[in-house]
Formats: C-alpha cells, structure tokens, sequence
C-alpha cells in the first residue's frame, strides 16, 4: 500500500525506468498475498478481492505475461501422489515428437538390414524410461549391446544393481561415461567380439573380410553422439546437452574394423507412460516444450520420495537450498525456493533443481532401480 500511494502522488515525476521497477515490485508482492490468501481456506477474514482491486496499480511484467500465455496453453490436470493434502497440479500429458525423429525412423529400419550389431543407449539415471518399445521388433536377431551411459551420474552400488539385474536376464552389458570416454575401449571390443561371427562367415565363402557395421540407437539427449566422438577419438558429431542436436544419418569410419551408423535420437510417436515420460523431462532427455519445470521439479522430489537412500538426497537437498523438506509436498518445496530466491519465480526455481540434478550437485543417483 505504500509503494502504491507513492506511485500515485510522486509518480509523475519519476522516470519510466522507476515506473516499471515499481510496477514489477508492486506486482510481484500483491501476487505473493494472493497466493497466501487463497492456501489460508480456513480464514474468512481473508478477502482476495480486495486485493485483486489492488492489481490496477501495477501491469505484468514482459515474463509474467509469457508464463501466463504458456501456462494458458498447456493442459493442466488435478493428480494425487498419495500424500494426505496434495493438491499439486501435473501437465496433462507430456508428449514430444519432432518431424525430423519420425523421417529418422524410417530410414533407421532401412539401414539396420546392413547392421552387424546394435549398440543401444540408455540413460543410466532412468534406464527403463529410455528403453525403445519397438527395438526389439527393428533388429531382430542381430547381437545387441546395452551401454549404461552417464555412469558418473550415479552411485557404483546402483551401477553394480542395474549391470547385475540385466546380465541376469540375458543383456551384454558395458557402462559408460561420454565426456570422459569411461568404458569406451571395452565397448569398441565387445562390438568387434560380438559381431566376429560376420566375416567367419564372408570366409567360408571365399571373401575376403569387412569393418564391423555398428549402429548406435538411443533416444535423444542419452550421449550418442558422445560416445561416438570417443569411438573415433575425434570430434566427427556436434554434441550438446539439448536433445534432438543429431538430425540425420551418416556412416562414420571409428578406426580399423569398424564403421559407426550415427542416428538421431528416436522416441515413441506417443509417450503413453506418463511415468517414464515424466524421467525424461527430470533428465532433459526430451524436449523442454512439452512440459513446465516447476511441475517436473515437483515429481522430481516426489521421486527422490521413494529411492531407498531418499534420506540423505532429502538432506543433501535441504543443506543445498537452506529449506526444510520435512511434512512438505514437493510442490510446496518449489514454492518457497521461488519465493526465496527467485522472487516468487515458480518456472525458474523448477529449472534450478533440474538443472543443479542434471550437474551432480545433488548427488549421485538412479531414479530407477531393478524390481525387487
């Protein structure tokens, strides 16, 4: 009310720069009464109203009213996580599918009838929500690999379950770490091992022996182009932490006996578990369109919830940010960072904690383990 009443008598005299300070301090303060207002149900006392008169004073900012579009635009839904009181708010559906993923595709299921082995990439963070439900059905019986990627994300107790539970049910497995090249030269001996069977065959014939054809599958943003960087021991791919960088197909000649099929990243046309697509937004291994980070950020710590060592990433958590995450819901956890650090920003404190995960600085983790 202050702000406001200097705003009418002096502001004729301040300059626009003033004026727009004011009105986005104004503003930033009014909407944080209404949203204290309106969790206070119990208090009749409490008029949002009243204060929605109050908003005349002050206009959005150019990022408030972006937000309010984008948040318009996206379907939200009600959903329960099962604790007592949640209310928070999920997007409907988190879907992404580029045009250039599904013209991918197709030359994909070509070029595998030339392949000798498939080495498939998986996000060792959320090794199940990155598995590809048609793969199985593309390569058929050609030997494949399962490389676990980003093993630097996670703890060697988590590596150690997920190699032990996928050996057991008939996968090859090799972990790996792209920036480092971490596992790189067993990988390049298994694909050479696995497919020698080729040219025994070429032999008997009577020909004369050929590279190894690998193809390296994955969905996008789990490190393809990385490791095929270390396959070549030179930079031969653009490679970021964004997905959909790799958009077309190539061979790439990896050193002696063996030639490397450079894919981009495929997906599903339609992300029908919700679960596994929500992982995939926590590890940016889908499109940030599809999604809000406030509302991802929010399942995150929900996730963290149910991991056998929740206790200590929780503290991790709290001794990082300075909040107390006990008898809170992890939407309530990305309110008050908002509103301690960020002004009350709910989309740029989301984007702090999937970005401080994406970086390490809150532990090394798997958010999926094998079942029990």
């Amino acid at each position: 009310r202050p702000l406001a009443e200097r705003m009418w008598r002096c502001g004729g005299r301040w300059s626009a720069k003033t004026h727009a300070q004011a009105r986005a301090q104004l503003h930033n303060h009014l909407s944080r009464q209404l949203l204290r207002a309106a969790s206070a149900s119990r208090r009749e006392t409490a008029t949002p109203e009243r204060l929605l008169t109050l908003r005349t004073f002050a206009s959005k900012t150019w990022y408030e009213e972006k937000y309010e579009r984008d948040f318009k635009r996206k379907k939200r839904e009600r959903i329960y996580t099962g604790r007592k009181g949640d209310d928070s708010l999920k997007v409907q559906l988190v879907q992404w599918y580029p045009g250039h993923i599904a013209k991918a595709e197709r030359l994909l299921k070509e070029k595998l009838k030339a392949v000798d082995v498939v080495l498939e990439l998986r996000d060792a963070r959320i090794p199940f929500s990155t598995a590809h439900p048609d793969l199985k059905s593309w390569i058929g019986n050609k030997p494949k690999i399962l490389v676990l990627n980003r093993v630097d994300m996670i703890s060697k107790s988590d590596l150690r379950q997920l190699e032990t539970w996928f050996a057991s049910n008939g996968e090859e497995v090799v972990g790996t770490n792209g920036q480092t090249g971490q596992g790189v030269p067993k990988l390049t001996r298994r694909a050479i091992s696995v497919s020698s069977d080729v040219n025994e065959k070429r032999a008997a014939k009577g020909l004369l022996p050929r590279e190894v054809r690998a193809a390296v599958i994955g969905f996008p943003n789990v490190g393809k182009s990385a490791i095929i960087n270390r396959l070549l021991k030179r930079k031969a791919c653009e490679s970021a932490n964004i997905p959909g960088v790799t958009r077309q197909l190539r061979w790439i000649k990896a050193g002696d006996g063996l030639y490397v099929l450079d894919a981009p990243g495929v997906l599903p046309s339609s992300l029908e578990d919700q679960r596994a697509a929500q992982n995939l937004a926590i590890c940016n291994d889908i499109g940030k369109a599809s999604y809000l980070e406030s509302t991802i950020a929010s399942l995150f710590i929900e996730r963290i919830r149910e991991l056998p060592s929740s206790e200590a990433i929780m503290r991790a958590l709290e001794k990082r940010y300075k909040i107390s995450a006990e008898n809170i819901s992890g939407e309530e956890f990305v309110h008050e960072l908002s509103d301690k650090l960020f002004n009350g920003h709910i989309e740029t404190a989301g984007a702090r904690i999937l970005r401080d995960y994406g970086k390490g600085s809150l532990g090394k983790f798997a958010l999926e383990l094998p079942p029990s």
